[in-house]
């Protein structure tokens, strides 16, 4: 393969998950996927349903070209730095939740009248928009991107026809001249008309909506999502994901290919490691730790690594247990809180920034996983890229993440197996945080573990070039 393909190429990636306020998994996977494909000489353009606060409906027609376009490039960066929960505020927000459907009501009939192709805008960004705008380590994606394929509630269609409301999926239309392709960063209701437009590749992560009575996402209209992104090309992020999926779909005689799998690169960069190794310490965190990372989901089992590090002898040796991830307003939350007010070895760190993230993983002794089901396991991967001992539960996705690499330290257990994880634990090693030369250690094996992985996933997105 001439690892050269994708210079020149101009590639569109959907920002949806980019958008929350809350970046997880997949937004994890989002970003890596635009550091690598950027690294490799492609043009990315992130498509968004972002726009502008300040130009106005009825301005739009007669402020200038440039002007506008200045005005919509700093309020998307705007708006991407801040984040939005957007199911979060459509529930509680009663006027929010009014003008949203108001909006859409209206815009639904024009939709109609334009047999459901959606408008787009294109506009680049400049060196001067992301010194002016950029100022955060949530857009450091930022740099690696284009510019920006605005089309105003084209997220909100997709939702809407995944939901049944609209009788057809929105077409998004982009001259090839345009994008060479378009990959969607997770299932979307959405379709092209036909070859002459750019072809649009799903990624699809898991059937967890469906396959777990507590998320938020209704089943049906997740099954929907499903169903639809597989009328294009798809590639999913591991093969128990594939599996899983296309039985639910009941997919059967359709020709399997090695090439629809694309595993994730991993969330940590080279970059943020460097900076990472010269910070002391964060969080007041002054101690050898193990680290849990995820969002605090009831799938996650967070309770699970509470109790093992609880009965185990890192409370006596001087260990804390530091949790990172987002503490939502919900009962499982609370009762998280609950049983860890009485152990001040253990750090409820709530979400964390890209650079106290990486931090973790540089400094950490072990990680721990618990989840009971994951379409892959990014924090599982960021471990295995610098070499940190980890514990995790023996699940068909992480039996994968561990085949990625020969002579790893990685162990798998079983979720039942409670004196198994204990013992496991009470076996930890103390890293040193002020350990400068094991830092420089996880870093090489990082780069080398990155360089390995890389091929292959070019590998996979090359194929799906026309």
């Amino acid at each position: 393969m001439d690892i050269n393909f994708l210079k020149g190429k101009k590639i569109g990636i959907t920002a949806l998950d980019l958008e929350q306020k809350e970046h997880r998994g997949i937004a994890a996977v989002t970003k890596s996927l635009i550091n690598l494909l950027s690294k490799y000489g492609a043009e990315i353009y992130l498509i968004t349903s972002l726009g502008s606060k300040r130009s106005g409906i009825f301005s739009e027609a007669i402020i200038k070209k440039k002007l506008l376009e200045e005005i919509y490039i700093s309020d998307i960066l705007s708006s991407l730095q801040e984040g939005n929960n957007y199911r979060e505020k459509f529930q509680t927000d009663l006027i929010y939740k009014i003008k949203k459907v108001i909006v859409l009501f209206f815009k639904t009939f024009k939709l109609f009248f334009s047999d459901f192709k959606v408008s787009y805008k294109i506009f680049e960004l400049n060196s001067s928009h992301i010194s002016t705008n950029v100022y955060d380590k949530r857009l450091e994606y930022v740099k690696d991107i284009k510019g920006f394929v605005v089309s105003k509630n084209i997220f909100d269609f997709c939702r809407m026809s995944s939901m049944r409301i609209l009788p057809k999926m929105p077409k998004l239309l982009i001259k090839k001249s345009e994008l060479d392709l378009i990959i969607t960063s997770s299932p979307l209701s959405i379709r092209n008309k036909s070859k002459n437009h750019t072809k649009i590749i799903q990624v699809i992560h898991d059937a967890i909506p469906i396959q777990v009575s507590k998320h938020p996402e209704h089943p049906i209209t997740f099954y929907n999502k499903l169903e639809d992104a597989h009328r294009s090309s798809c590639l999913y992020v591991s093969n128990e994901s594939k599996r899983i999926v296309r039985d639910i779909l009941e997919i059967k005689n359709r020709q399997d290919s090695t090439t629809n799998v694309l595993n994730p690169m991993p969330s940590l960069s080279l970059e943020l490691l460097n900076e990472a190794k010269n910070v002391k310490k964060i969080r007041s965190i002054d101690k050898p730790f193990i680290l849990f990372n995820s969002s605090i989901v009831n799938r996650k089992r967070v309770e699970n690594a509470i109790s093992y590090f609880n009965k185990s002898t890192l409370n006596d040796d001087n260990f804390l247990l530091c949790i990172a991830g987002k503490l939502h307003s919900n009962k499982y939350c609370a009762f998280i809180k609950d049983i860890c007010k009485e152990n001040k070895n253990i750090f409820l760190l709530d979400y964390v920034n890209e650079l106290e993230k990486v931090w973790l993983f540089l400094n950490s002794s072990l990680l721990i996983s618990t989840s009971s089901a994951e379409g892959f396991g990014v924090p599982l991967l960021d471990a295995l890229s610098i070499n940190l001992p980890s514990l995790a539960t023996n699940i068909p996705t992480y039996r994968e993440i561990k085949s990625l690499k020969h002579n790893n330290k990685l162990t798998l257990l079983d979720q039942n197996q409670d004196l198994t994880w204990i013992e496991n634990l009470n076996k930890v090693k103390k890293f040193k945080l002020e350990d400068s030369e094991e830092k420089l250690e996880r870093i090489e094996h990082f780069k080398n573990f990155i360089n390995k992985l890389e091929h292959k996933v070019l590998l996979n997105i090359n194929s799906h070039f026309d």
